[in-house]
This record gives structure tokens, C-alpha cells and sequence, in this order.
């Protein structure tokens, strides 16, 4: 009886000194958590820039009494979703939120420009070797 007693003891001292097997992950997901706010950082850094290009050179296209110039933004707020994929190899998905404006404008250089329509986006990364991949 005292061996059992023992046994059980021993058993439940290792199990309680190693921790579980969620607990065990939260310091991976935690790195994971960090590189992807940071790669979603510049991520976001290249929308903008892609933004500023599209302004610069905006659609033009005929329109019934003056031209229809438009282009393509970005809106400013965004989240971001980190999910456990439960495989080794691309251990997380990172999903990101944000929308996506077309802007009308009065003149062909993108002026006095309004929101004409608006959509969500949500673009989805993989985490594999370290690193997020589109």
C-alpha cells in the first residue's frame, strides 16, 4: 500500500514539475504571437506604400459628363487572429482584417477623392520554419 501511495505521489510531483501540454505551448505561441504582429506590421507598411502608388497613378475611365477617376486604398484600421493548425510542420495560421476602398475623385491627379465603395478582406498566412508566408 505505502508503494502505491509512493508511486502515485512520484507520479503526480513529475506531472505537476513538467506542466501541461497547453501550458507547454503558450511560450511557442507567445513567440508566434510577437513575430506575427510584427511581420503584420510591415505587412501593413506595404499596403500603404501600394496605396500612394495607386493615387499617384489612378483609373481614368469615360464618364457620361466628366471622367471617372478612381483607385484603390486601404483603410487604416486592422486586427489580427493567430490559430493553432494542430500540425508540426506549419504549427499556426495568422489570419489579418482589414478593408479595402475604392475612391472616387474629381480630378485626373486624385483630388477631393471620397470612399465609393468599401469591402472587408481577410488575407490568411501560414507560420512554417520560423517564419509567415503569404
Amino acid at each position: 500500500m505505502r508503494f502505491v501511495l509512493l508511486c502515485a505521489l512520484l507520479l503526480a510531483s513529475t506531472a505537476a514539475l513538467a506542466g501541461s501540454p497547453a501550458a507547454l505551448a503558450r511560450p511557442a505561441h507567445g513567440r508566434a504571437e510577437v513575430s506575427f504582429q510584427r511581420f503584420i506590421e510591415g505587412w501593413m507598411q506595404k499596403v500603404r506604400s501600394l496605396e500612394m502608388k495607386h493615387r499617384g497613378s489612378p483609373t481614368v475611365k469615360d464618364g457620361a459628363t466628366r471622367p471617372l477617376v478612381t483607385y484603390r486604398g486601404y483603410g487604416d484600421e486592422y486586427s489580427v487572429e493567430l490559430r493553432p493548425t494542430g500540425h508540426a510542420r506549419a504549427p499556426y495560421v495568422g489570419l489579418l482584417h482589414y478593408t479595402e476602398h475604392v475612391y472616387s475623385c474629381t480630378t485626373t491627379e486624385a483630388e477631393s477623392c471620397r470612399v465609393a465603395s468599401s469591402v472587408p478582406v481577410t488575407e490568411i498566412f501560414r507560420y512554417q520554419n520560423g517564419r509567415w508566408s503569404y
